[in-house]
């Protein structure tokens, strides 16, 4: 099978550059492992594009404008070869409309606001002053970047701040998520494969160190074969299969989930998730 990956951007790497580099590469290696052909192209490049050629692509890539000039100039045959999908990619890059999808399908999370600029569109409780700090104020335009894309706010006085730091770098939509305390835990899944695992944040590698808000994680008990229950959910409905994520666990081993990405690094589990990536690709 003739098969084309598509590689992330180092901009959309911070921190762990070298992590995503090692999944895309041993996923690579895999795929030739089973005898199949591999070609790579860096996500700037994947813009009128040559796709004939192949059966499977797979990608890392979070570039927005890149990605909806990819949709918008290939056909729906096209796209399918696509794992993860491009639609699914450019909806994981929004957190506002990954959490709107969760809520849909019953996924338990925080309860958050929507907003665009100064204008309130959706709130997931029953009133908007339920939601007061603490809260996380998130970037909703694209993939977390830089530290001030997702901020921790304590008081109105620092949610304020937060707010006034994102008119000033024009982020256009916004989501506000109620603070949950409990053990935070990443998982990471292979979607339509008996691929899961998860390990305590403190244990893995952090892109901005916001994870310390937590604080060390105190062992609560969970079934953690419900969190994967619910990731692939999530991962059906976005056509994303190749994913990470962030729940928060309570002492009664109550869970909610608080972020979900696609195609992370997989940095505790490479090895692992390589077979299981390759082994979906070729589906």
């Amino acid at each position: 099978m003739k098969i084309l990956g598509i590689s992330r951007g180092l901009k959309f790497s911070p921190n762990l550059a070298g992590n995503d580099a090692a999944i895309f590469k041993a996923v690579k290696d895999e795929l030739t492992k089973m005898g199949h052909e591999v070609d790579i192209i860096h996500e700037t490049a994947m813009v009128g594009h040559d796709y004939t050629p192949y059966v499977r692509v797979f990608t890392m890539a979070r570039d927005i404008f890149s990605l909806v000039m990819l949709e918008k100039e290939t056909d729906v045959q096209t796209q399918a070869k696509f794992i993860n999908s491009i639609d699914g990619i450019l909806t994981a890059t929004n957190k506002a409309a990954v959490a709107t999808q969760m809520l849909e399908i019953g996924i338990p999370q925080p309860d958050f606001l929507v907003g665009e600029q100064r204008n309130l569109l959706y709130c997931s409780a029953p009133s908007k002053d339920d939601i007061v700090p603490p809260v996380w104020l998130k970037n909703c335009d694209g993939s977390a970047v830089v530290a001030e894309d997702t901020m921790f706010c304590t008081s109105k006085a620092e949610f304020d701040k937060a707010f006034q730091n994102f008119e000033k770098r024009e982020v256009n939509l916004w989501m506000a998520q109620l603070h949950q305390p409990g053990d935070l835990v990443k998982f990471y899944g292979v979607e339509g494969t008996d691929f899961f695992q998860w390990n305590y944040a403190s244990e893995g590698h952090s892109k901005f160190g916001l994870e310390q808000v937590n604080g060390k994680e105190k062992g609560f008990l969970f079934d953690g074969s419900r969190i994967n229950h619910y990731a692939d959910m999530i991962a059906q409905r976005l056509n994303v299969p190749i994913y990470g994520g962030d729940v928060i666990i309570d002492e009664d081993g109550g869970f909610w989930f608080i972020d979900f990405n696609d195609f992370p690094s997989f940095s505790n589990c490479q090895e692992e998730a390589a077979c299981a990536i390759a082994k979906r690709i070729v589906q």
